[in-house]
């Protein structure tokens, strides 16, 4: 028996086909008109014999453009050691090359440099004590101090350093400590002026241009939220206090969170921070605020390229929800939160970039459970776990110097999950006020370099080159990238080579990438 399908299925199955097909070709124009982001000159490169089994190496950025290599042993926390201290030039040439000793118990907690003086911080065996070297950038030479901690329970977060004087951000029962080592005396002091607990830190800087230590922290009255700019000066005085909220208009909507601050002259400074609809769990958008108070607001769906990590149709449904919304006069939450980066200097004024994420959880019903404990599961429970950070993209906003939004892209990231919430990008402005954004993903930089009112794919990555053409990799480990100057930066990590003709050798290599 023949049973023929009704016409109007198969009218629907044709406007289907329709659709899809219309989508798919609507997607691959729109990826067809995007241009490529030029991949990177790799112009230097340093190799080191050196395997990720017995060595471990710090690579930092120098203020001269130039890059210290901290060498060391893997287990030297035991045993009596040496580290090595590399400075390289923009060549990637040695510049020179000192020997230290590592004592034994020690290890390193942080570098900071500032001009003419590196700084490398020890943690020792005695929670409450600390080992300080300093090291002239031009010598490679320097001296150890020991420094006393008024607490041993101090989770360290960041160190920075400012004419000779070294401070440190740091966590002691989910309380905010901000501490002062002067190395001519041994005591650590404890910087009162700074409180607040660890999620209302929004940055710890030092500004070179004012010689200032800054902080800017979240802070509430009791009902609305505000921000709090403190600013020292290296003997740890504090030399200016702000409090920036909401007028009285838009306190009731406008939740201000931690933010950051623009370089420069202290008159001139601008902080920078999100705002959510009520609430300090999501972003709606960006405001920019003098330290005097005066505030102007950016929603985040209103940028131009916002959400063109979305596919077509997404990004068209997204856009209309909000439009009859805003229609209704209903209130606009985005549901996420965006990381801010430190601001940089751009040649048309400042620029910020953030990386929009969620929190992202594992909901387990019935039967998902198993037994545990030598107990059945209630198969009326919900568990939900908590996976890490979802980030689904990163927005690069350019403005003048008197905060006024000149330009606005976006970077679609690979929905990758991470377990903290750290920045997992690396962010630089070239002298044409391009702005470049990297990653790497074991043996590629994934790489994006952001103009105004242009669209980009998202797709770009690169393989890091090795000495010669004719030359193999076999395996490559702990690879990762930092910024250094302008829109230069610094690729390194492990790798086991095969030349075409001799023996395979093992490196820890430092690549230059150079973006337009």
């Amino acid at each position: 028996m023949h049973f023929s399908r009704p016409k109007n299925h198969l009218k629907f199955l044709i406007v289907l086909l329709f659709c899809w097909g219309t989508a798919f070709s609507v997607q691959a124009q729109k990826n067809k008109n995007r241009e490529k982001s030029a991949a990177p000159a790799q112009t230097y490169r340093s190799e080191l014999a050196s395997n990720s089994f017995d060595n471990e190496h710090h690579v930092q950025a120098l203020p001269d453009s130039a890059l210290l290599l901290v060498s060391m042993k893997r287990n030297a926390w035991f045993g009596k050691n040496d580290f090595v201290l590399t400075k390289y030039d923009r060549a990637l040439k040695p510049v020179w090359e000192t020997r230290n000793e590592h004592l034994p118990n020690t290890g390193l907690l942080f570098v900071a440099a500032e001009r003419g003086k590196i700084y490398l911080l020890f943690s020792t065996l005695t929670s409450q004590k600390l080992l300080l070297y300093q090291v002239n950038t031009n010598t490679g030479l320097g001296t150890v101090s020991e420094h006393t901690l008024p607490s041993t329970d101090i989770l360290f977060k960041e160190m920075a350093a400012l004419n000779g004087q070294v401070f440190l951000s740091g966590v002691n029962k989910f309380t905010l400590n901000m501490l002062h080592l002067n190395p001519q005396q041994e005591e650590i002091k404890l910087l009162p002026a700074v409180f607040g607990t660890e999620k209302d830190l929004g940055e710890f800087r030092v500004d070179t241009l004012s010689k200032a230590v800054e902080f800017v922290t979240a802070a509430t009255n009791g009902q609305y939220a505000q921000v709090q700019v403190k600013r020292m000066n290296s003997k740890g005085d504090v030399t200016g206090s702000y409090f920036i909220q909401p007028d009285l208009n838009s306190r009731a909507n406008n939740t201000l969170q931690p933010a950051r601050l623009t370089p420069g002259d202290t008159l001139n400074k601008l902080l920078v921070g999100t705002y959510g609809y009520r609430t300090d769990k999501y972003a709606n958008g960006l405001f920019i605020s003098t330290l005097a108070g005066q505030i102007a607001y950016y929603d985040l769906y209103k940028l131009s390229h916002f959400f063109e990590y979305l596919s077509p149709g997404g990004e068209r449904r997204m856009k209309a929800k909000l439009a009859r919304k805003e229609e209704r006069e209903r209130a606009l939450v985005m549901e996420h939160q965006v990381l801010l980066h430190p601001i940089m200097p751009h040649p048309q004024g400042f620029a910020l970039v953030g990386e929009v994420y969620y929190p992202h959880y594992t909901t387990l019903t019935k039967g998902e459970f198993r037994k545990e404990n030598g107990r059945l599961p209630n198969y009326n429970d919900k568990r939900i776990t908590f996976d890490g950070y979802q980030f689904t993209h990163a927005i690069a906003c350019v403005f003048d110097h008197e905060g006024n939004l000149l330009w606005d892209n976006t970077y679609k990231l690979r929905n990758l999950t991470h377990a903290t919430l750290d920045p997992t990008l690396k962010a630089g402005v070239s002298p044409a006020g391009n702005i470049t954004l990297v990653y790497q993903e074991k043996d590629f930089v994934w790489h994006k370099t952001l103009k105004p009112n242009i669209s980009l794919t998202n797709k770009e990555k690169v393989l890091v080159r090795l000495q010669e053409k004719t030359e193999k990799m076999v395996t490559s480990t702990n690879e990762q990238i930092i910024h250094w100057y302008g829109s230069n930066f610094i690729a390194y990590g492990f790798q086991r080579i095969r030349p075409k003709q001799g023996e395979a050798r093992t490196v820890f290599y430092l690549q230059n990438m150079a973006f337009e």
